[in-house]
């Protein structure tokens, strides 16, 4: 690791002060663009919620979950109504539980970033597959904590699935854009 540039010789190498305003200036486009990506996108999930809930939480998640509980535990019998998975247990997928939100932060991250859009959009094609599945695992393990420690539900629900999704997302981008600046 190396000591960040400084424009007055401290620690690291120093920097021409004009080269230290286009990293500024990165910096703040790359925050301005990141929140209004995210901003415009979430008012587009919540204007479009109710007529799209059926198709994000309905059948990509909670169909999609009750699925693959009866591939792992074939004995299970879960079905999916709805946003309902029953079965030995039943959780109800609500909006919210979808994975959408982390998924706004990741794109939003990855539109903003300085890079050429060919990198983004497959970057955006594996982030948001990432998070989606892995939102997948998270409801399934939710119905297997709701089945056998449902006492457990609302911290496993809140607390350790919630910071799961967003620290996938999190990693996701941290390793994309490290990589992608590295080869740049």
């Amino acid at each position: 690791m190396r000591p960040a540039p400084t424009a007055d010789g401290g620690p690291g190498r120093s920097v021409p002060p004009g080269q230290l305003r286009s990293v500024n200036r990165t910096w703040v486009t790359f925050v301005v663009l990141f929140a209004l990506t995210f901003v415009v996108g979430t008012k587009v999930h919540q204007l479009t919620r109710e007529r799209t809930a059926p198709f994000l939480v309905g059948l990509l998640n909670a169909r999609a979950a009750a699925g693959l509980i009866n591939v792992l535990s074939p004995t299970e019998h879960a079905l999916a109504t709805g946003n309902l998975i029953a079965g030995r247990a039943s959780i109800q997928v609500g909006q919210g539980c979808d994975g959408i939100d982390c998924m706004l932060l990741l794109v939003a991250a990855m539109v903003a970033f300085p890079l050429p859009w060919r990198r983004r959009l497959l970057g955006l094609v594996g982030g948001v597959s990432l998070v989606y599945l892995c939102n997948l695992a998270r409801i399934i393990a939710l119905y297997e904590v709701q089945r056998h420690r449902p006492a457990a539900f609302d911290f496993m629900h809140e607390y350790v699935g919630q910071t799961f999704i967003i620290l996938v997302g999190s990693c996701f981008f941290l390793v994309w854009s490290g990589s992608l600046a590295r080869t740049e």
